[in-house]
């Protein structure tokens, strides 16, 4: 089958397959007491399941069963040119089951944090690594012995920032499937089962979206954000190692800018709390230990909901903004100087949006100042009854 062909039939497999059993997974939550409540720093109105993950591995699952059935490689698969896929599944169905364990009985963050490392450790194992770092029109580096590390820094990192962002109906869920369509990209010159792979994942968040749309049937829960996160984790290495060598780190975390920047504002907002309760080095340290992991509403999405904007207009937002990113890091993989100067120009517009953000939601900035889109935004009809608010 022509691989341009394949993985357009591999993500509608996918996409199928996720639409056929969410609704199953939705009663199945219900049933396991699995839902969210509203309340505290949640936005929606009623209980809501959780476990969507579980929809979205089984359409993703589906598409990777058929791509492999009777490919070459995977005649002997531990050792076939596509042995990287094992590392990939192993990893991901781990943090899946740690994701469904968190959804129903509620586990320790550092207990889900250790379970990180292991599924990132075995992912190094099977051949994802970052083996080098570069700078365009600069030069590229090879890594050496920091390809452990920094390969595990950047699988826990983007495995936790799609955790992070998922706090607004399809938010995660779209935000994912943008960066999965940018990997679709890079990866398509390349072909072969990571593209399909990267094809799956797309349509099983597709499939998805429909019943994670405000106001949402189900919600992805950590089983879907720690399975997604991990899998894009490795997508997003493997493409930026082979299609942009030169631009790695930068290309991928473009893809992912609008999860990334939200888990490192929330690091260096808990790490600035946590200095600020803190009068010596010990207390610090016991302090940012615990701040980080708790769950705060300063999230990027919840400060737009205390703009004033609505759950779907927040979420229009940032998916406009994952993609702009996205579509820049593309091109700075194919056209380096062009790519560049796009993101200049977009991370300045980025930059004073949020800036103004911050003044609204702090109640300082004059009402003349506010941009067109907020005027825009006072005279639009008011929201549908069943959207979220936030509390």
């Amino acid at each position: 089958m022509d691989v341009p062909f394949a993985w357009i039939v591999f993500a509608l497999v996918a996409l199928i397959a996720t639409l056929s059993v969410t609704e199953m997974v939705r009663v199945f939550a219900h049933r396991l007491r699995a839902v969210d409540s509203p309340g505290g720093r949640r936005v929606h109105r009623r209980p809501t399941a959780r476990l969507g993950g579980l929809g979205i591995y089984w359409g993703f699952y589906v598409a990777m069963a058929l791509a492999t059935y009777g490919h070459p490689s995977w005649s002997d698969p531990f050792h076939g040119e596509d042995v990287g896929m094992i590392g990939m599944m192993l990893g991901s169905g781990l943090l899946l089951l740690v994701g469904v364990a968190d959804d129903v009985y509620g586990l320790r963050a550092t207990a889900k944090l250790v379970c990180q490392f292991v599924a990132a450790l075995l992912l190094y194992r099977f051949g994802w690594r970052v083996e080098s770092l570069g700078v365009p029109g600069v030069g590229v580096w090879r890594v050496g012995l920091l390809s452990l590390p920094l390969t595990v820094m950047w699988v826990v990192f983007v495995t936790n920032a799609i955790n992070l962002i998922d706090g607004l109906d399809g938010l995660a869920c779209g935000v994912a499937l943008v960066a999965t369509l940018a990997a679709c990209a890079l990866l398509a010159p390349e072909g072969g089962l990571l593209l399909l792979a990267a094809a799956a994942l797309a349509g099983a968040l597709l499939g998805f979206l429909w019943f994670n749309l405000n106001p949402a049937l189900i919600f992805m829960g950590d089983a879907g954000s720690l399975f997604v996160g991990f899998v894009l984790s490795a997508m997003t290495l493997r493409a930026g190692q082979l299609s942009s060598p030169e631009a790695f780190p930068l290309v991928p975390s473009l893809l992912l800018m609008v999860p990334l920047y939200d888990t490192c504002d929330a690091i260096r907002r808990r790490t600035l709390a946590a200095a600020h309760q803190s009068s010596s080095m010990l207390q610090f340290v016991r302090e940012v230990r615990t701040r980080v992991f708790e769950p705060d509403g300063m999230h990027v999405h919840h400060r737009l909901i205390q703009a004033g904007f609505s759950t779907r207009r927040a979420v229009a937002m940032l998916w406009g903004a994952a993609a702009t990113f996205a579509v820049a890091g593309c091109i700075l993989s194919r056209v380096p100087w062009v790519g560049l100067a796009m993101l200049v120009i977009f991370s300045i517009a980025t930059w004073r949006a949020f800036r103004v953000l911050r003044l609204k939601v702090a109640g300082s900035l004059p009402s003349r100042a506010m941009s067109v889109a907020g005027v825009m935004l006072a005279h639009a009809e008011p929201d549908e009854a069943g959207e979220r608010r936030a509390a």
